[in-house]
């Protein structure tokens, strides 16, 4: 899939001006660890992700997204069986407001 520059530094532009700026790969990593999570990068799925509806409905821009696993159990967080405690609910939280640029692409979780 080929890149497009532009959309990346014009997305990182929209985030910017709502207030959201991007932290590293490894800040990612540390906080999903304090909670007892973990990245998946085996589950890495690059894409152009383009908002259906809101004020840049239409606009796009380069995605990652990968998987996250329970640390202990290797369990998928999205699992049915995966525990649903106070630290999934800040997962859920977290998963709205991180996002790190790896490479050309906005890893968001």
């Amino acid at each position: 899939m080929k890149v497009n520059h532009l959309h990346l530094a014009a997305e990182l532009a929209r985030r910017l001006a709502d207030g959201w700026e991007p932290i590293t790969l490894q800040e990612i990593k540390r906080q999903l660890s304090a909670l007892g999570y973990k990245l998946d990068r085996t589950m890495d799925c690059r894409c152009n992700a383009v908002y259906q509806s809101g004020k840049w409905a239409g606009e796009s821009h380069p995605c990652l997204t990968t998987g996250i696993k329970e640390a202990d159990t290797g369990m998928s967080f999205c699992n049915d069986q995966a525990r649903r405690d106070k630290n999934f609910q800040t997962l859920q939280a977290l998963r709205r407001e991180l996002y790190a640029v790896v490479g050309h692409y906005i890893l968001e979780l």
